[in-house]
């Protein structure tokens, strides 16, 4: 067994950079995970802080259900492939795969099986005697290899190890790798800024940006159904068309008119394709529609003029770069070899409406077809969930992270498409459910279903050869956020505990103040609070507090602190945060406090450049209550 867990972990360095944000990941034991995004994305840094050679920030890794934040790399029982091979010049292959398992005193007739075993599955027992220098790029990165594997770990880390190499022997490694992973059954965890690696390669693909994860799901379920904007250009080539549309409804269904192009062409969408967008509200707004060079035709039929601009012929196929009057960017088709297309001719362009895709002007999401998440218009009162006709309890695991500002309000209850369970778990909510169509994906089945007294469609991924009809969904209460409408987060990842401590009430020249957590606070002088002597509860509400700077931090944000008071202050040192939205949730000590407090504040600063700061409390967001 070898699965590997991943729990809200980040990495920030000195002066706050974050490399790695709110990182979480689930890898079963002998699945093949490939972490894949541009330069600084922070995969190599994920990878890192896995085997060890990084510290984590915040947050948890698990191996086989064991924290091992504090255990030493040699101790993780991981091996790694680095981009070079760090081979010993001066020693032979059997040499260079044989040292690890010397240093840590292995047998030598197990050193000696195991370094055959491994060159046999590598295919190189006639180099053993050979030093690296007599040795091709490949073979240097099947020794690498070799050399981890003879350790038997229980997790394999591949940091681009094939960066190297030159194309022919990339294409050959990569199949290499694979068969390798098939052999030997173990987990893989490979990095790689190249696409077409991630998509030979991985079972499942995490794409990677500015340190968060974008989307993780299979191979083709990525192509077939990106998440967002990024990720449905950074997958696929030549890279996906974007062009500005507008949405509007018609009576079959609705179209798209392309506002860019001089003549506004049409597409027209189906009714089926109509009932899969996110809501209507985006009728009669501009969205980004996309669609693959391989998704587009020449048709004499089609609804889209355009010039032929560029031909490129790649003997099996050819790739041809088309001008639409009005509109900058070439539109680049992807079609079987033409070999009597040329240049500066005219043709029509149809689209295949059911590989289109819509994503949100602002947002970048996918607002067409499967989703990431699913978001669930609710209500949240005292102890229920009303969603639509459908009233549910609220969970305790979910009452504690609530901000108590939730409740009575209309707000969206957003949960992971992949994390719906057709089946009971533990800690979460039970939906009733009317599914009404299916749409057949290349790996898995999307359902599209309403909840009862709610107009818009939901969906949810059932496995292929399923043929059952749900009526009832399960959302895991770890997976959900609750976001207010506008879209700023209502619940923390950890339990929100009361702030709460004891103080003494002093009154003075009228005004009212309590003797608390180390600092004189004031209190709002309300007749009930006036009425109360000695020694009292203090409590005080997550929502209000201001964050006071530090004089470096200051500087990096001359607008902060201006007007702030210099009154109510209380010190707080933090020791986590979790930000979202615009917002932020930080986690620390208060002197007196019976847990650690919890605040929420504006997402301009990181707990990480500044641990120790001020907070102002503000009189109204104190509570006092007689002991």
């Amino acid at each position: 067994m070898a699965k590997v867990r991943l729990e809200n972990v980040y990495k920030v360095y000195e002066g706050g950079v974050r490399a790695v944000n709110n990182f979480n990941l689930d890898i079963p034991d002998k699945e093949f995970v490939v972490f894949v995004g541009p330069s600084g994305c922070g995969k190599s840094t994920t990878l890192r802080m896995i085997a060890g050679l990084e510290d984590i920030t915040q947050g948890k890794l698990y191996i086989d259900d064991e924290v091992v934040n504090d255990v030493d790399s040699k101790n993780r029982d991981i091996a790694m492939v680095f981009q070079n091979y760090a081979l010993y010049p001066h020693m032979t292959v059997y040499q260079n795969m044989s040292f690890g398992l010397k240093l840590r005193h292995t047998p030598k007739a197990e050193i000696d099986k195991r370094v055959k075993a491994a060159a046999e599955i590598l295919e190189i027992s006639d180099l053993l005697t050979r030093k690296p220098k007599a040795l091709s790029g490949g073979q240097r990165q099947r020794v690498a290899l070799g050399r981890a594997i003879v350790r038997e770990p229980k997790v394999f880390l591949l940091d681009e190890p094939l960066s190297n190499l030159d194309a022919k022997l990339r294409v050959q490694m990569r199949s290499e790798i694979t068969k390798l992973h098939e052999k030997l059954k173990t987990t893989f965890i490979y990095v790689t800024h190249d696409q077409t690696e991630a998509m030979t390669m991985g079972t499942r693909i995490v794409v990677m940006k500015d340190g968060f994860i974008q989307q993780v799901d299979s191979p083709i379920a990525l192509f077939e159904e990106p998440a967002n904007l990024f990720v449905a250009t950074f997958l696929g080539s030549p890279q996906m068309n974007i062009l500005n549309a507008r949405l509007e409804k018609t009576n079959e269904g609705m179209k798209a008119v392309l506002v860019d192009a001089e003549e506004q062409p049409i597409i027209e969408f189906s009714d089926i394709r109509r009932k899969q967008l996110v809501n209507e509200t985006y009728f009669e707004k501009e969205v980004k529609l996309g669609i693959r060079p391989e998704s587009i035709k020449i048709d004499p039929k089609g609804s889209v003029d355009a010039t032929i601009d560029v031909v490129e012929q790649l003997g099996d196929e050819t790739i041809l770069y088309c001008k639409i009057a009005g509109i900058k960017q070439n539109i680049i088709v992807k079609t079987p070899f033409q070999g009597r297309v040329k240049s500066n001719t005219n043709v029509r362009l149809s689209f295949d409406m059911d590989e289109i895709h819509l994503f949100d002007n602002e947002t970048t999401n996918s607002i067409l077809g499967m989703r990431s998440f699913n978001d669930f218009p609710v209500k949240l009162n005292k102890n229920t969930i009303k969603l639509g006709d459908v009233t549910v309890e609220i969970p305790e695991q979910l009452k504690k992270t609530l901000l108590p500002s939730s409740y009575g309000k209309n707000v969206i209850m957003s949960s992971e498409v992949n994390a719906i369970s057709l089946e009971p778990i533990e800690n979460s909510i039970k939906l009733p459910i009317e599914p009404l169509f299916n749409v057949q994906k290349t790996d898995y089945t999307a359902v599209y279903f309403k909840i009862k007294g709610l107009e818009q469609y939901f969906v949810l991924k059932q496995r292929i050869g399923d043929e059952s009809k749900p009526n009832n969904i399960y959302l895991p209460i770890k997976e959900m956020r609750i976001y207010d409408e506008n879209r700023e987060i209502l619940n923390s990842h950890e339990v929100i505990y009361p702030n709460v401590g004891e103080g003494n009430i002093i009154k003075k020249n009228g005004k009212l103040f309590v003797k608390a957590f180390g600092s004189l606070l004031e209190v709002e002088a309300k007749e009930e609070y006036l009425a109360l002597n000695g020694r009292v509860e203090v409590r005080i509400n997550p929502e209000g507090a201001v964050v006071l700077f530090n004089k470096k931090l200051s500087k990096q944000n001359p607008n902060k602190n201006v007007n702030t008071p210099k009154s109510n202050l209380i010190t707080f040192e933090a020791y986590d945060e979790f930000k979202s939205k615009g917002k932020n949730f930080i986690y620390g000590a208060v002197k007196g406090a019976k847990n650690y407090f919890t605040f929420y504040v504006d997402n301009d600063f990181s707990v990480y450049a500044m641990d120790k700061f001020s907070i102002h409390i503000p009189p109204e967001i104190i509570e006092l209550k007689q002991l």
